[in-house]
């Protein structure tokens, strides 16, 4: 007798797979910025820090309620997440840039 894994997903499951996929790749981008900012801000500046952790976990929420929906659905969460990510290694690659 097989378990219960030895099964294909159900579609529900499959659609929590892919956004916990699609979250862990995203996250250890985040993460990556969130750690080069933490150590060129100085200050006031690092409040940049939580304001980005804020955006990323709206973007992944929303990403995770829209992915069931058509592609648009989770077109917004997608966006916030990488947008506050990418901002996050611009800003970080400036500053470097600049001697900080």
């Amino acid at each position: 007798m097989h378990g219960s894994a030895s099964g294909q997903p159900s579609p529900a499951i499959k659609v929590r797979m892919a956004v916990l996929q699609n979250s862990l790749e995203q996250t250890v981008l985040a993460v990556g910025a969130h750690l080069i900012l933490a150590t060129v801000l100085n200050g006031a500046e690092l409040r940049l820090i939580p304001i980005l952790v804020f955006l990323y976990l709206l973007g992944r929420a929303t990403f995770a309620f829209g992915y069931s929906r058509p592609p648009i659905g989770r077109a917004f969460g997608m966006a916030v997440t990488g947008i506050s990510t990418i901002v996050g290694y611009l800003f970080a690659t400036a500053l470097i840039l600049a001697g900080r």
